[in-house]
């Protein structure tokens, strides 16, 4: 299984292209979408994908002895581009296979019961390393250095 965290749809087309993103995306089993997003072709793919809800609008009028109401079936998005741009801190949508958008309300970690156990491994794993070696960074000699390739940098990183 592949886990990939992404800050933006962009991030993703930088990395694996247009076609790429779009294949890595249709195929996820999940998808969360946690805000702070401004692209609006991605927020309006997502706005899609999470669908429209139907409402029925009434209206009167009353004139002396007589009196009308109509009613009249309107369709509007569930969450707009707007509203996923504007998405407050603490929601998150996510989209699972084979079931509808969810929106999700997030807990900080450090609000969760094994806040403190996390917070002991994370000191533990990220303390800083010290390298006592002084040398000079070089190139292997066997091996050419390989531009990197124009859009893509991670392309030249992969042996095919």
């Amino acid at each position: 299984m592949v886990s990939t965290f992404l800050q933006s749809w962009s991030q993703g087309v930088d990395v694996w292209g247009e076609s790429g993103m779009r294949k890595l995306f249709s195929t996820a089993n999940v998808v969360t979408y946690g805000g702070n997003v401004k692209e609006e072709g991605y927020l309006k793919m997502l706005s899609e994908l999470i669908g429209k809800y139907t409402y029925t609008s009434v209206s009167s009028s009353r004139q002396k002895d007589s009196g009308s109401t109509s009613r009249q079936d309107a369709t509007d998005d569930i969450l707009s581009v707007a509203d996923l741009s504007a998405l407050p801190k603490g929601r998150a949508v996510m989209f699972g296979s084979g079931a509808k958008a969810v929106l999700l309300r997030t807990i900080p970690i450090d609000h969760r019961p094994y806040a403190q156990a996390s917070r002991a491994s994370e000191e533990a794993h990220n303390r800083p390393t010290v390298d006592t070696v002084d040398h000079e960074p070089t190139a292997p000699a066997a091996e050419p250095v390989v531009p990197e390739p124009a859009g893509n940098r991670w392309a030249a990183l992969v042996k095919e």
